[in-house]
């Protein structure tokens, strides 16, 4: 299979985060709704998202999880099944996170992973760029730095 190349997806938010534009949905793919993110390699989970915004996509509720939040505290949370989509790639699904308080939504580190994608980060943009690329390029580095250290 050939290597995706990188995805131009977004940019750096005024507070520097990375943002992209997403698609969600549920079972009901006709219930799709456009949304920015935050893409936070500090979160494990898939997607997270306030639970008003879940409701018009129809997602299905598969039941509850408690996460460790950044202040070490547990929150109970639902549990949704729901398909993310970025540009034009193929959906990629997952658990969502509901938050009951009203929040930005969040990309986590799950939904990297199941896309096979990594995140590039640069003034100049955001790209999430295929995980076959990127482990030519750590190895193609790692064989320049050998040649640099062995001369």
């Amino acid at each position: 299979m050939p290597s995706k190349g990188p995805i131009l997806t977004g940019s750096l938010s005024d507070t520097g985060h990375p943002v992209i534009k997403i698609t969600v949905f549920g079972i009901h793919s006709d219930l799709k709704q456009e949304f920015e993110v935050m893409i936070d390699t500090g979160f494990t989970g898939f997607l997270l998202m306030p639970i008003m915004s879940a409701f018009p996509l129809g997602l299905t509720l598969v039941g509850t999880g408690n996460y460790t939040l950044a202040d070490n505290s547990t929150s109970p949370k639902l549990l949704a099944i729901g398909s993310v989509i970025v540009g034009s790639e193929d959906p990629v699904h997952g658990v969502i996170v509901l938050e009951p308080n009203q929040c930005g939504l969040l990309l986590g580190m799950d939904f990297l992973t199941k896309a096979k994608r990594s995140l590039m980060v640069s003034k100049i943009g955001v790209a999430l760029v295929d995980e076959d690329l990127v482990q030519k390029l750590f190895e193609a580095a790692i064989d320049e730095a050998k040649k640099i250290h062995d001369a």
